[in-house]
């Protein structure tokens, strides 16, 4: 649990009044038998997410979603850009994947470090997210 205390003392830091903090929650479970830890603060300017089964932050992505406006509509277009740590496509994968299923609407800041990347370990991350993110809206 050495990760959340971490992530708990960073967070009650006095933050300026344009990043003003608005959800900070964090859960520990356990995914295919791996103690797991997801971390979600939302500010009024972005998103950061931790997700984490090796109790360290990983690598760290940045992920901002844009509209492109065509003829047919309107799309979804998300960047995803490695900041530091394993430029693996799984990462990267795993981390856009997450940023579209929690539908971002602010730049997110993604720490993820998975001992897998299959798709029921995201999805299950997911799961947790989005449960976390229900809790708090209601």
């Amino acid at each position: 649990m050495e990760l959340l205390d971490v992530m708990k003392n960073l967070t009650i830091k006095h933050t300026e009044s344009e990043s003003e903090q608005k959800l900070f929650r964090s859960v520990a479970a356990d995914i295919d038998d791996i103690p797991t830890e997801i971390v979600i603060a939302e500010y009024n300017d972005k998103i950061l997410l931790i997700v984490s089964q090796y109790q360290k932050i990983g690598s760290m992505l940045m992920i901002q979603r844009d509209q492109v406006h065509s003829p047919l509509g309107t799309e979804n277009i998300f960047t995803t850009k490695v900041i530091f740590g394993a430029t693996g496509e799984e990462q990267q994968v795993a981390a856009r994947y997450l940023a579209e299923a929690i539908n971002i609407t602010k730049p997110l800041c993604i720490f993820i470090s998975l001992k897998s990347y299959d798709i029921e370990t995201v999805k299950a991350c997911k799961d947790i997210i989005l449960d976390i993110k229900r809790e708090e809206s209601e």
